[in-house]
């Protein structure tokens, strides 16, 4: 199976066990690179985690759009390309609400717990956090990877998803992927998993683009073709 991406379309080929082969071709003037990826999502489970949720905003930008909500947007938009690539999406969470109850002493534990026990319970070949950095300092620009840095399988999902973001978001970001040694959701995950920082809200610009669903819609691509990639170097 493959997956073939050409200016200004994308054309999915899906190989069915019949040997009958389908093509879906989507117009988009998002997509500028002519590329082959092989395609082995089928039936493979991805866990994608929006971030934050509930009382627990994340970062605000200047225009007062929370990070949860546009973490929820871009999970949204990755888990239809994984349903339509013939995976299965499990999201953490669909609306504005977190992972705990609300006579929980301690909100922030039980969600993170939660949000670890959900994983596990999913049975996913892959998990993708979403995330949206923030900085006092305004200048700072870019999105990047994260992944837990004794782990030599989410470093190489985290190296692959930079590189996508990187060739369709940004061509001139430097950003690398990188390790992590406390985050509570990468050291305890026992499948690859990325932590993807979609770029600063305290950036006015990159902000005013985090805002935008086709730059969301892009968000999700890179990501997701960081996924199919990954999943090629596993199947050989």
């Amino acid at each position: 199976m493959h997956l073939l991406i050409i200016r200004n379309k994308y054309f999915i080929a899906v190989a069915l066990c019949a040997g009958i082969v389908f093509t879906i071709a989507l117009n988009s003037g998002i997509f500028r690179e002519s590329r082959e990826v092989f395609f082995p999502i089928t039936n493979k489970v991805i866990y994608i985690d929006a971030g934050h949720g509930g009382r627990d905003p994340g970062a605000v930008g200047k225009s007062g759009k929370n990070e949860d909500q546009i973490n929820l947007d871009i999970a949204l938009k990755l888990k239809r390309l994984v349903e339509n690539g013939g995976g299965i999406a499990i999201l953490t969470r669909d609306g504005d609400y977190g992972l705990y109850s609300p006579d929980a002493p301690n909100k922030k534990r039980e969600d993170l717990e939660n949000r670890r026990s959900l994983a596990e319970e999913s049975q996913s070949q892959i998990n993708v956090i979403i995330h949206l950095n923030s900085f006092p300092q305004s200048r700072y620009y870019g999105a990047q990877t994260f992944y837990f840095k004794d782990s030599e399988e989410s470093k190489k999902l985290a190296s692959i998803v930079q590189e996508e973001l990187r060739m369709v978001l940004d061509k001139n970001n430097t950003r690398q992927p990188k390790p992590d040694s406390d985050l509570y959701l990468l050291k305890t995950s026992k499948v690859p998993t990325v932590l993807v920082e979609c770029g600063f809200l305290s950036n006015a610009q990159e902000e005013r683009l985090l805002n935008d669903e086709i730059y969301q819609e892009k968000v999700a691509w890179a990501i997701y073709i960081g996924i199919l990639r990954y999943l090629s170097t596993e199947q050989g």
